[in-house]
């Protein structure tokens, strides 16, 4: 067992490392084995045939060595998701459970509205599933891309364009509610853009930092408490310009932009270090319900 120290205030987790510690030495081994392969001959290539041999076997020993380490990584990785993250998402949440090759469905990505184009590729992994009090959650790791056709005089050239990479949360709300608001980053004439479906709030700060637009002006206040808004704009603090929530289907949404993989496991890298990582990603993300105040049944909502 392996005791992890995390913020906040030191809090340490335990987690049963099993076999990991032993295959990240085994798989350390055969890399090592392998570099020693590739040394020997590159050095005999350049003896036997030169500099040119030389030189090609280097990149061939590069090369080979970059692939060796993507698949023992892997392996590793592999273990890691099966045996560490699940003992890291029950610590956070009752029913907690984990599932690497799950995630959020394109479907509910494209119905929260809160991205302009449909994705072309979409991808989707690392679903963590949940409940904290009275709210049910999910979440997983997401990249969109969108495919553009740019024609010069050389011809036509296809590139992938992000439109989103990162964790995308879903929470059953405490209030019930027909329509749909949206809150994205503003930007120079997003009220054009948004026309009529602008909502206008009392919260100067949180209206110069997104653009709230809504099927249902009532409905948008009724959702959008002075509370609800103070909530929001801590978050946003905290993740600047990378921050968009949507409200629908009696379901909040939040997407929140990451380039970073999580849940991998280094060849080189720690487990301790792997931990600390992946314990902060579910905390700030599990964290979302009590920091949004969900688990706050208003009126109707059980």
């Amino acid at each position: 067992m392996e005791q992890v120290a995390t913020s906040p205030a030191d809090e340490t987790i335990a987690v049963h490392s099993g076999e990991f510690p032993q295959l990240q030495a085994r798989y350390r081994r055969q890399w090592r084995i392998w570099a020693a392969v590739c040394a020997g001959g590159t050095l005999l290539g350049t003896v036997v045939g030169g500099s040119v041999w030389g030189w090609g076997l280097l990149v061939a020993s590069v090369v080979l060595l970059a692939i060796v380490s993507i698949q023992l990584s892997r392996q590793l990785s592999q273990y890691y998701k099966g045996e560490i993250v699940p003992q890291l998402v029950r610590h956070f949440c009752d029913e907690g459970e984990y599932d690497a090759n799950d995630g959020i469905d394109e479907e509910v990505f494209i119905e929260s509205n809160l991205f302009p184009t449909r994705p072309d590729r979409y991808t989707t992994e690392d679903l963590i599933e949940g409940r904290i009090g009275k709210t049910e959650f999910r979440f997983a790791e997401v990249k969109a891309m969108e495919e553009r056709t740019v024609h010069t005089s050389r011809g036509t050239r296809t590139t992938w364009v992000k439109i989103f990479r990162g964790f995308f949360f879903v929470a059953d709300f405490n209030k019930d509610f027909a329509g749909q608001t949206t809150l994205v980053p503003n930007f120079w004439g997003a009220k054009w853009l948004a026309g009529k479906q602008r909502v206008t709030l009392e919260n100067p700060e949180l209206m110069r930092r997104f653009l709230v637009c809504s099927t249902d002006q009532i409905e948008a206040r009724y959702i959008l408490t002075p509370g609800l808004m103070e909530r929001i704009m801590k978050l946003a603090k905290r993740y600047p310009r990378c921050l968009r929530i949507s409200f629908t289907g009696s379901c909040i949404m939040v997407a929140r932009d990451c380039s970073r993989n999580h849940y991998e496991a280094g060849l080189w890298r720690p487990m301790s270090e792997c931990i600390r990582r992946d314990i902060l990603a579910v905390r700030e993300l599990t964290g979302l319900v009590e920091e949004l105040n969900m688990n706050t049944r208003i009126w109707t909502k059980e």
